[in-house]
């Protein structure tokens, strides 16, 4: 790894809590493989000082932040340009400072899809079942009915929870919104965009009890500490697919390292990234 000097840049996450995140292993791992010198920390700041904060990193010519839970709402407010997926989802995970603007950029859908395409999974005319309401259901959904699923329904304790959702893909009409678990509905992925089944909610299974899993049914947890949560046990053991947050996670992560970096990374150095991932814990799909 290059020394540090007068010359290297900086980038990191914001998040709360943080202490989990295996994005500074990563994406130092990736400024190694390039030889840049850069570097990546961690920090965990307080919501109110989110907007000085930014002014001071502007001002210090760091390159840019990955953004994590709870503050991709709250961020993208505080963008000097958005990118037009970023817009649509109304949230952020990657802020780029671009010649002294900060331009916000959403990597988790994207992320997400490359994961279900490496995994065999073709989202097109399928049925989706999203657990949860955050910005990462918020951008799944985006993401999902971009790429032609057939209906996307959304389970949540909130109520009305479309409202936040359907402005964003009124581009898709051919993908249907519901809104609520059917349990008469058959569906082709199951996702779970919601903390539980994770310290300390690792006992918790998001999905209503009674659920009958398919073979041919693909059941994503974001999370992926632990690799298997309760969730990806059961369907699992009825016998659906299930892919935990992983690959979501390294993608996602690469597409942030090439904004802040302005590279494009080989596949060779892709490929050396899910090797040494082999086996990853330590929090959830989000930075």
């Amino acid at each position: 790894m290059k020394a540090i000097n007068a010359k290297t840049k900086l980038m990191g996450v914001m998040g709360s809590p943080i202490g989990h995140s295996r994005s500074p292993e990563l994406h130092n791992f990736l400024a190694e493989q390039v030889g840049l010198n850069y570097r990546y920390l961690a920090f965990e700041p307080k919501r109110e000082d989110l907007k000085r904060i930014l002014e001071g990193a502007k001002a210090m010519g760091i390159a840019g932040f990955n953004i994590t839970s709870p503050f991709k709402v709250d961020v993208f407010s505080l963008m000097d340009e958005l990118s037009v997926e970023a817009e649509k989802m109304g949230n952020v995970n990657t802020v780029v400072n671009q010649d002294g603007q900060w331009v916000g950029y959403n990597t988790d859908g994207e992320g997400f899809y490359q994961s279900l395409l490496r995994n065999g999974f073709d989202v097109s005319g399928k049925h989706v079942l999203l657990l949860g309401t955050g910005g990462t259901a918020r951008t799944l959904s985006y993401k999902l009915a971009q790429k032609g699923a057939a209906s996307i329904t959304i389970s949540s304790r909130r109520e009305n929870v479309l409202k936040d959702v359907t402005p964003a893909l009124s581009d898709y009409p051919q993908t249907a919104l519901f809104e609520g678990f059917d349990r008469e509905k058959e569906y082709d992925l199951i996702v779970n965009c919601t903390p539980m089944g994770m310290a300390p909610n690792e006992h918790v299974n998001p999905m209503p009890q009674g659920v009958t899993y398919r073979e041919d049914m693909l059941c994503c947890d974001l999370i992926y500490n632990p690799a298997k949560t309760l969730f990806l046990q059961e369907a699992e053991k009825q016998g659906a697919r299930i892919l935990n947050g992983r690959d979501m996670f390294i993608y996602q992560g690469i597409l942030a390292f090439e904004l802040f970096t302005n590279t494009k990374l080989s596949k060779s150095i892709c490929d050396s990234v899910f090797e040494k991932w082999s086996i990853i814990s330590g929090g959830t799909e989000e930075n």
